[in-house]
């Protein structure tokens, strides 16, 4: 939401001459950043003052990340086939948090991303916690930053839902959010680098199954190779220190994925922002849930095809991307949410100058969503604020930028 904004080749004179969006000037930005960011960091420092990580028999936070540093434990010790059998067996999150009850989770990574998390695997729980949340956060932070530099941007960070919501779950939210926006910051000059921050990203492939159609639609063919490289890279390297078996093993633990999410009840449900998940929520069948998840998938595909094969600013392609890449998949978490900020700085730039009121008030209310999810969840409310959020946007985005494409030639 800040309103200082770099430019580039692509973007119009208007954004050039125009340093504020009314009524969401910069200082605005960052007077409302620095309230919501101060509110969110109260009520994280209460949870985590009131965890087992303080007190003996506290409330036990960060438990996702407790998946991570257990996992990857198991790998370190040649046991990495054996993470793929957690769902199936009750757990312990051994020396983390002292869990003691036993843990019902899945381990649905590919097998590369043991490679992700071995520098942290040797640190104690809450060291290893805070190093890897540091690190994501920091990636995540610069890859907006640069994307837009501007003080407000920090501010508007500082006080985004995601931001605290992926701390609190002690996810990989910042990280993939990181990479996509590294990755589109240096997709137009620098696609080889581009590649390599797209082929890391892959070790959540859900969330990225709508890049190879973009780069071919685009012709960006330097960044395409770049990425495949680095996937096959992966792969290979994974092959050789893990063998055959941990990748039979996750392609066994992706079915029983699949089942067990068309198994899920309310509870689980109400954590995935899938339109899927939306129509399972409101009674709906799974093969009813399929349909109108797939029709979405095909909808957003056809339209990232027509915007990427013609002359749209690359600001409202890559705005589309980010928001299509929260549509397709029926497995999309809330503390995917994060990707939203990576949204926020590529749209916001191309309305510097030339929004509309509608264009602004849409940037607020996305920029609430995150929260927004996370209280309807708590409430069992069944309300689909993220996938009806995201639906908005993309239409409006998709409007805009067939209004605005750029002369052939």
């Amino acid at each position: 939401m800040p309103c200082l904004p770099s430019t580039t080749s692509d973007e119009s004179a208007g954004v050039r001459q125009g340093d504020r969006i009314p009524w969401l000037t910069a200082r605005r930005v960052s007077l409302y950043g620095a309230v919501f960011g101060l509110f969110f960091l109260i009520l994280y420092g209460r949870e985590l003052y009131g965890s087992r990580w303080f007190h003996p028999g506290g409330k036990p936070l960060f438990l996702d990340y407790g998946v991570f540093w257990t996992m990857v434990r198991l790998a370190a010790q040649g046991q990495a086939k054996s993470a793929y059998l957690a769902d199936l067996v009750g757990q312990h999150l051994v020396g983390f948090l002292d869990q003691r009850e036993s843990v019902t989770f899945g381990w649905f990574y590919p097998p590369y991303f043991f490679f992700y998390l071995y520098p942290f695997s040797g640190l104690t729980a809450l060291v290893s916690y805070g190093c890897f949340m540091g690190l994501s956060a920091a990636l995540f932070c610069s890859g907006i930053y640069v994307t837009w530099p501007s003080r407000a941007t920090l501010w508007a960070l500082f006080g985004f839902s995601g931001l605290w919501l992926n701390l609190n779950f002690g996810q990989n939210g910042f990280l993939t959010a990181g990479l996509v926006a590294w990755g589109l910051y240096w997709l137009e000059k620098k696609p080889i680098l581009a590649g390599i921050a797209l082929g890391l990203l892959s070790f959540k492939p859900q969330l990225g199954v709508l890049f190879p159609l973009v780069l071919v639609a685009g012709r960006e063919w330097r960044c395409l190779i770049s990425a495949t490289v680095t996937v096959c890279f992966l792969v290979l390297t994974s092959l050789l220190v893990y063998g055959t078996e941990a990748w039979m093993a996750w392609a066994q633990a992706l079915l029983r994925a699949h089942q067990e999410l068309g198994q899920a009840g309310l509870e689980h449900l109400l954590k995935v922002t899938s339109y899927y998940s939306w129509v399972r929520q409101w009674g709906g069948s799974q093969t009813g849930a399929e349909m109108v998840q797939g029709g979405m998938a095909g909808m957003v595909a056809w339209c990232l095809w027509k915007v990427w094969r013609s002359p749209v600013a690359r600001s409202s392609k890559y705005a589309l991307l980010i928001l299509g890449s929260l549509m397709v998949s029926p497995y999309v978490l809330q503390y995917d949410l994060t990707w939203l900020a990576v949204w926020g700085v590529w749209w916001g730039r191309g309305l510097v100058g030339k929004s509309q009121p509608v264009e602004k008030t849409l940037m607020v209310m996305v920029w609430v969503v995150p929260a927004l999810t996370y209280v309807t969840t708590h409430r069992n409310w069944t309300l689909p604020i993220a996938q009806l959020s995201l639906m908005a946007a993309f239409w409006w985005v998709w409007r805009r930028s067939q209004e605005t494409s750029l002369p052939n030639g």
